[in-house]
């Protein structure tokens, strides 16, 4: 009898616990995207761009070369956070972003991303080494996902530009 009346509140407690377990949604994903600061050119008139400059893809530290958002914690501490992601590779859209913000301040020019046609040569190769991206120890907007992301304070990078004969690339490894 003790027996059955243990087994039949375990049977209830499992039945009446089971709803919130299963009611309970996920959290949803997040993506995210990196926007250009300067608008895009307004279309140039007939006839060839005086100049070409080239950019070459960001270079990024392993840490930060991944889907998910990363952020600092503290010094020399990180949080992946699985529901916070870039809806592109950041490399690629730190490329495409540098690339879409040249062209519009450089209306003289024309800005394409490497690779670019082998008969193209650009006048100047932009290169960028990205060490650090992302909030700093201590940012926290709250929800303990981070704060706003101000990207001209937190962003420690190394930007260049190169004139050099066709097919010899700037030395830009500094480590």
């Amino acid at each position: 009898m003790r027996a059955r009346l243990v087994a039949l509140l375990v049977l209830t407690g499992l039945v009446l616990g089971a709803p919130c377990c299963v009611l309970k949604r996920p959290p949803e994903a997040r993506f995210f995207v990196l926007r250009s600061l300067a608008e895009p050119p307004a279309p140039s008139p007939a006839g060839a761009p005086a100049s070409l400059v080239g950019v070459l893809p960001v270079r990024m530290p392993g840490y930060i070369d991944r889907p998910q958002l990363v952020t600092w914690t503290a010094p020399g501490e990180l949080r992946i956070d699985e529901f916070l992601r870039w809806a592109e590779p950041l490399d690629a859209g730190i490329t495409r972003t540098v690339a879409e913000n040249l062209d519009a301040l450089l209306p003289e020019s024309h800005v394409v991303r490497a690779p670019w046609a082998a008969r193209a040569q650009p006048r100047c190769r932009v290169w960028l080494q990205l060490d650090l991206f992302g909030p700093g120890a201590g940012v926290d907007g709250g929800d303990g996902h981070g704060g706003e992301v101000d990207v001209g304070e937190e962003v420690d990078a190394q930007l260049g530009c190169a004139e050099h004969p066709q097919g010899h690339e700037p030395d830009h490894d500094h480590g």
